[in-house]
């Protein structure tokens, strides 16, 4: 006659105990993060709202040397030791620009995401936020800024 292991029911409640809450704090975890696939895409949308910080940094310094607006994105980016992402990440097509006034233009992208939903790429959404947007094109309106 064989005796049960002493404790074996009890281990195995435990055994069960700790399987339902790793699978709690994985599913807890995708809740609050997003999926994979949402978080590659709002990482990408964080890397284009800086580019789009970028452009307009080196729109405001270009407005400060000369006194109005570069001609396009492209003659920003080919100046001599400047490194400037001008294309989108993805789609390698260019952001729009567009100047609408003296010193007023228009920068639009498209996103895959949307900042009122989707958790923000860590790091990016607290110091941008005049970059909301939701999905698909969008484009902002800015005014070149000469002071330092």
């Amino acid at each position: 006659m064989t005796t049960p292991a002493p404790g074996g029911a009890l281990g195995r409640r435990l055994a069960i105990a700790a399987s339902v809450v790793v699978l709690a704090t994985i599913v807890a975890s995708v809740v609050v993060t997003g999926t994979p696939a949402v978080q590659r895409e709002a990482k990408l949308d964080a890397r284009r709202v800086r580019d789009l910080g970028l452009v307009e940094a080196a729109i405001d310094r270009h407005f400060k040397l000369e006194g109005a607006l570069p001609a396009s994105l492209a003659m920003l980016a080919d100046k001599p030791g400047v490194r400037l992402a001008i294309v989108d990440p993805v789609t390698g097509k260019p952001y729009d620009f567009e100047p609408i006034g003296a010193r007023t233009y228009r920068l639009c992208a498209t996103f895959t995401t949307d900042t009122a939903v989707t958790p923000p790429a860590a790091g990016y959404w607290s110091e941008n936020e005049k970059w909301a947007h939701g999905t698909g094109r969008l484009c902002f309106n800015r005014v070149a800024d000469a002071k330092e």
